[in-house]
């Protein structure tokens, strides 16, 4: 039986988290961005600087960022440490954001670890100052893995890069940091050109602290060598100091098999690695995860991972909302894409893995999001698309989703839904034959909406 009391500190701290600034839900000025580093400052100074002492690897990008911490994190687990591993934004449970050794920290430790916390914001907030939702649970996060006993911690950045919480951590013992493909997104923030952007996002590179990055587009690649020049940080790249090669591609309609790859680093070579994600991009993820995890053991003078450590750890994982598969025939896909680059890996994963040709896609997105840039890469893979809304202040109306539609792909057979219950009946019971296949993205959080239907259907057939 679960502690009530428990529970109750961990409705409670909710609550008195939620009352604070979410950038997830509203976007503030660009001022409250400036201030956010005297902001981090006092509030982690107040908390006790849960940042100190801990080996940590940063992780900024585009896409890709909390696969990759999952996937580090998972290796250094299999190796023995006790790993705390930060991301965002959460599928299901909050406590995703937090976990330690895979799992989601328990609201006993969540409860205790906000508790001195959301105190001091509190104070802040009442002298004026009052940081972030997502900065406070910044440090709420560092505050658990603390307490857990973290021996080594893996920081997604939320925004950006140089004005992120997670980039406002003084005297952070880091260890190394990674970038995932960087491409657009933010724009109204970060920038309206994929230099701009880059630019924001390659200041978590700090001096001689090793750096690895995933391929990118030209110009942001020969920023970031730059930048690793400048701050004399040594630099690998996937695919030239990190290599890996496709033995066993996923088979259509058999995604139990997953991809079985070979991973050559300047440590090691492991051969046969199973990884059960969909998407090639997840190769290269698994790749920049794997040196991260070799640079972290090398900054700790520790021996390589051993190819069967590798294997254990990565056999069999995966992450919620990440082309999942939730369900079969139909095939029901569930992924958080919501960004042109996301919507580009689905759609050159999606005909690969699935021999389906009846496909229905399930789509909502947030406002700032390059929607109909989404929606042109997507929609000449389907028949039917079903406009659903989902709970945020941010999501585009299905009515102008459907106008949209109309204008532009006036022959693909079109609804709007009433929530994401109804879509998914819709798109199960008249839009897909069994042998066929169910779409759900444009949003990370639509997705754990989904999932969560799909999850509650389960359990009421069982």
């Amino acid at each position: 039986m679960k502690d009530t009391t428990t529970r109750s500190d961990y409705r409670e701290a909710i609550k008195l988290l939620d009352a604070f600034i979410n950038m997830e839900r509203s976007v503030p000025s660009t001022a409250f961005f400036r201030n956010g580093g005297e902001r981090m400052r006092q509030l982690l100074q107040r908390a006790g600087q849960p940042q100190l002492g801990i080996p940590a690897v940063h992780i900024a990008g585009t896409k890709g960022k909390g696969s990759v911490a999952g996937l580090a994190g998972a290796a250094l687990a299999a190796n023995g440490f006790k790993t705390g591993v930060y991301t965002s934004p959460h599928v299901g449970n909050l406590r995703e954001r937090i976990a330690v050794n895979g799992s989601p920290v328990s609201e006993r430790a969540f409860a205790e670890a906000a508790d001195d916390v959301l105190r001091e914001a509190s104070a802040m907030r009442d002298e004026g100052l009052p940081p972030s939702y997502f900065e406070i649970l910044t440090v709420i996060a560092l505050s658990a893995f603390q307490a857990a006993g973290a021996e080594v911690i893996f920081l997604e950045a939320g925004l950006g890069g140089r004005l992120d919480a997670t980039n406002l951590l003084p005297d952070l013992r880091l260890a190394a940091v990674g970038l995932t493909p960087i491409s657009m997104d933010h724009e109204d923030i970060l920038g309206h050109s994929l230099t701009e952007i880059a630019t924001e996002k390659v200041e978590i590179i700090h001096p001689r602290i090793p750096v690895v990055t995933a391929p990118q587009a030209p110009d942001v690649a020969r920023l970031i060598a730059r930048t690793a020049s400048r701050r004399d940080a040594r630099l690998f790249a996937v695919g030239e100091d990190i290599k890996f090669e496709t033995t066993r591609k996923r088979q259509p309609d058999k995604p139990e098999l997953g991809q079985r790859v070979n991973f050559e680093t300047w440590r090691n070579v492991y051969l046969d690695i199973t990884l059960s994600m969909l998407g090639e991009h997840q190769v290269e993820n698994a790749a920049l995860a794997l040196g991260l995890a070799e640079l972290l053991l090398e900054y700790m003078d520790r021996e390589p991972l051993d190819s069967l450590v590798l294997k254990r750890a990565w056999r069999g994982l995966a992450f919620p909302a990440r082309l999942e598969v939730a369900g079969r025939s139909p095939w029901m896909i569930v992924d958080g894409a919501h960004n042109p680059a996301s919507a580009w890996a689905a759609a050159e994963t999606l005909p690969a893995a699935f021999a389906a040709r009846d496909r229905t896609m399930v789509f909502g997105v947030a406002r700032d999001k390059n929607w109909r840039a989404m929606l042109r890469i997507l929609v000449p893979l389907f028949q039917n698309v079903i406009l659903s809304p989902y709970d945020s202040p941010r999501a585009v109306d299905t009515a102008e989703l459907a106008g949209f539609m109309g204008r532009e792909f006036s022959g693909i057979k079109t609804a709007e839904a009433l929530d994401i219950s109804h879509a998914l009946a819709m798109a199960r019971d008249s839009f897909t034959p069994a042998d066929g296949l169910i779409f759900v993205t444009g949003s990370l959080y639509l997705a754990g909406e989904a999932l969560a239907v799909i999850r509650r259907g389960r359990s009421e057939r069982a």
